[in-house]
C-alpha cells in the first residue's frame, strides 16, 4: 500500500465535507441580504423622500409594502406630465424578466407633505395595474385606467388614489405638527 492511496479517501472525504458545508452557507449567507427595494429613484432628493414616505405615513408605508409583493418595480423621477398634472403614472409597462416596470413622473417643485403625497396617489395607481396580474402591456394598461376612471378630464383618476394621497399628505403634516409641538414644549420647560 502506498501513502498516496492511504491519504485519496481522507482527502476525498475532506472535499466533500467542505462542498456541504459551502452547499449551506449559501442560502444562510442569502437570507441575510436586504431586499430589492421595488419602488426607487435615480433622483437623490426624491429617493430620500421615498425613504422618508413609509416612516411618517402608515398608508405610504402600506403601499410600499403591497408594492413589494408584487412583480413589479416602480421608478420615481422627476419629469413633466401632460394636462397640468403635477404628478402622473406614465402610461408605460415594460415586462423585463419577471417584471413589470411602471414609471411615475413628479414635479419636484412643492413642499415635501405635497411631494410625498403626489408620489403617494400615483403608487397607489401604480398598485392597482400590479394588483391585475394579466395587465402587461401598456395597451392593457391605458384600457384598464379608461374603464376605472373617474375622470371627465383628459386625464385619468381614481377615487381611491385621490384619497390616498390626501390621507398620506394629511398623515405628514399631522406628524410635522406634532413634531413642532413637542420640540416648543421642549423649549418651554428648559
Amino acid at each position: 500500500m502506498t501513502v498516496g492511496s492511504a491519504i485519496d479517501p481522507i482527502h476525498r472525504l475532506s472535499a466533500a465535507v467542505v462542498a456541504l458545508a459551502m452547499l449551506f452557507a449559501i442560502p444562510a449567507a442569502a437570507q441575510t441580504l436586504p431586499a430589492i427595494p421595488r419602488v426607487r429613484s435615480e433622483n437623490a432628493r426624491i429617493a430620500q423622500l421615498i425613504a422618508d414616505g413609509p416612516v411618517s405615513s402608515p398608508t405610504f408605508r402600506g403601499l410600499t409594502t403591497a408594492i413589494d409583493g408584487t412583480d413589479g418595480i416602480v421608478y420615481v423621477d422627476s419629469g413633466h406630465c401632460g394636462a397640468g398634472a403635477r404628478a402622473c403614472l406614465a402610461h408605460s409597462l415594460q415586462v423585463a424578466g419577471p417584471h413589470r416596470i411602471l414609471r411615475v413622473l413628479v414635479n419636484t417643485r412643492r413642499d415635501c407633505e405635497g411631494l410625498i403625497g403626489a408620489i403617494g396617489h400615483e403608487l397607489h395607481h401604480a398598485l392597482e395595474i400590479l394588483r391585475q396580474l394579466e395587465i402587461r402591456t401598456s395597451q392593457a394598461m391605458f384600457f384598464h385606467f379608461f374603464g376605472a376612471s373617474t375622470s371627465m378630464t383628459s386625464r385619468f383618476e381614481t377615487n381611491s388614489a385621490v384619497e390616498a394621497g390626501a390621507r398620506i399628505e394629511n398623515e405628514l403634516r399631522d406628524r410635522t405638527r406634532t413634531l413642532r409641538d413637542q420640540a416648543a414644549r421642549t423649549r418651554s420647560c428648559s
